[in-house]
């Protein structure tokens, strides 16, 4: 995987790095919180599966927003889940 050939997004609170493999996209998004914290989106045919959520709570809105358009069929979240789950 070239780390470097993706598209970037600007969140309200930090940024997604979408990289795209023909059918199936990878959303990485960086959370500008206090640990550097990653949400990862796995998305194929517009339906995607959510990978952990935000530690901490005021990014839950910005993910939110992003994933409007995608159709959330799931999301896997740690047991030590520390921000609580995003909607």
């Amino acid at each position: 995987m070239n780390k470097n050939n993706f598209e970037r997004i600007t969140l309200e609170k930090g940024e997604v790095n979408v990289y795209d493999f023909g059918d199936i996209r990878l959303h990485a998004y960086k959370t500008d919180d206090f640990i550097s914290d990653e949400v990862f989106i796995v998305e194929k045919n517009g339906k995607a599966v959510v990978i952990e959520s935000p530690c901490f709570f005021d990014n839950n809105v910005a993910l939110e927003k992003y994933l409007e358009n995608l159709d959330v069929e799931g999301v896997l979240i740690a047991y030590h889940d520390a921000g609580g789950t995003f909607s």
